[in-house]
């Protein structure tokens, strides 16, 4: 029986495709860099070189393959296979990735959206490995979500799940605004240039340029001590943390998997959601929970992605 299956992530930034499985690993992954503005068809074409070239490094054929998981960047209609829509790529909406896949491969294709690929991944492989019950949170240049349950990807009505980043939270101080617009690194970095002032450690770190001002920049100002930097960090907890005490206390997940380039600002974005969870959650809960920072780096919707083909393309056999 073929047991091989590739993984795949189609993002706004980047491509990968990865070879499973050698026990829990990649047997092996490859990369480039995409161009947003050269929109699908190029990521196609560069997805007919990709395959291939994975291929080629592990000296097997497409006969060698049992099916293809894809984890796209962007609302899918997972039933079908369809792209929803895209928020970094314009051109997608409509596309029906699943059936491009096939006629080009003529392998089997499952699809699904990236985060839920990646909650899978770190459900079964990463932090959230040995609970039954997971929640995955990505951080980066939005926000997105993934929920686990068994090892089985919940993708709702068949359009997806989970859309933490476009759930709404109050500070208290301003009107309801979606968790992407509060957390999101390229939100972080807007707030601090609207709040960038002359003279400050912010400003300075970004050679006095108020447009160079990102989420990086606050995240270095904040190490440094800097009391604004420090604030608006807090301020992403806080809005944040309202966020996964909600989904606690609607779902009751064993664990909270957050990953995502913000999270890699390790205790200054964690410490902050920790303790603002612990505010708002249900008191019965408080102790039956845990935030975990995402394990698999930056391979995990490949990973993700080659489950879910393992998952649906081979183990159902």
């Amino acid at each position: 029986m073929k047991d091989h299956v590739i993984g795949i992530e189609i993002g706004g930034a980047k491509l990968q495709a990865g070879l499973g499985f050698d026990g829990d690993r990649l047997n092996a992954l490859v990369r480039e860099t995409v161009d947003p503005s050269q929109g699908p068809k190029a990521i196609l074409s560069n997805l007919k070189r990709l395959v291939p070239d994975l291929l080629h490094r592990t000296g097997l054929n497409l006969s060698d393959v049992a099916g293809i998981g894809v984890g796209f960047g962007g609302p899918v209609d997972a039933v079908r296979g369809r792209v929803l829509v895209s928020h970094q790529v314009e051109g997608w909406s409509g596309f029906d990735l699943k059936a491009w896949f096939e006629r080009t491969f003529d392998l089997p294709t499952v699809v699904e959206n990236d985060a839920s690929a990646a909650a899978l991944a770190e459900a079964r492989l990463g932090a959230g490995r040995g609970f039954r019950r997971v929640f995955y949170i990505t951080v980066g240049s939005g926000v997105g979500g993934g929920w686990v349950v068994d090892n089985v990807v919940d993708s709702g009505q068949g359009i997806g799940s989970a859309e933490i980043g476009h759930t709404c939270v109050s500070l208290g101080t301003s009107p309801p605004a979606k968790v992407e617009d509060l957390c999101s690194g390229w939100a972080i970095g807007r707030r601090a240039r609207e709040r960038s002032q002359p003279g400050s450690l912010i400003l300075k770190l970004a050679s006095g340029e108020p447009d160079r001002i990102t989420a990086v920049t606050v995240a270095d100002a904040a190490r440094r001590g800097d009391p604004p930097a420090l604030q608006l960090l807090d301020e992403t907890g806080h809005a944040m943390g309202l966020a996964v005490a909600n989904l606690i206390t609607l779902l009751h997940p064993e664990v909270v998997v957050i990953g995502g380039g913000v999270s890699l600002m390790g205790d200054l974005f964690f410490e902050p959601v920790r303790r603002h969870v612990r505010r708002y959650v249900f008191h019965l809960y408080a102790d039956a929970y845990r935030i975990a920072p995402a394990a698999l780096g930056e391979q995990v919707v490949v990973v993700g992605a080659a489950l879910l083909a393992r998952q649906k393309l081979v183990e159902r056999l």
